[in-house]
């Protein structure tokens, strides 16, 4: 596996620019280089081109689980972009978001009577755990 990294003008978008055969091994290497690259203060978006790679079947550190835990750590601490570009067209991109996420409220605004219908049916459901479980031993 080969490499080559190219930034904007801006130093804002990085690019790495993939080739040559890529086993799993490769592909751990290849992305902890991309997190030390995100790590930059200035990079807020980074580009992986894999389109160029000739990647092994056995390949697995490109499904979407691993890659968000990869960069989940820094995508909690600044506003930035990960995209990943496929040999067959398709583009895998994480982003953090442009907003912050809003903070649903604990309690929901019903009317009383609503309440106690829910908490009626709340404990219905309850008993009937209870009974389950008990007809299970």
């Amino acid at each position: 596996m080969r490499f080559r990294i190219r930034k904007n003008e801006h130093g804002s978008v990085y690019t790495i620019v993939v080739s040559g055969e890529m086993d799993d091994e490769s592909g751990w290497d290849l992305l902890q280089v991309a997190q030390v690259m995100l790590a930059m203060p200035r990079c807020r978006e980074l580009v992986v081109d894999l389109q160029a790679a000739i990647i092994d079947e056995e390949v697995t550190v490109f499904n979407s689980d691993t890659l968000v835990s990869v960069f989940e750590e820094r995508m909690f601490t600044k506003d930035c972009t990960v995209v990943f570009r496929c040999a067959d067209g398709n583009e895998i991109c994480i982003s953090s978001g442009r907003e912050p996420l809003e903070m649903a409220p604990a309690f929901a605004n019903v009317s009383l009577q609503e309440a106690r219908r829910y908490g009626r049916a709340l404990r219905w459901l309850a008993q009937e755990a209870r009974m389950l479980a008990a007809a299970s031993h």
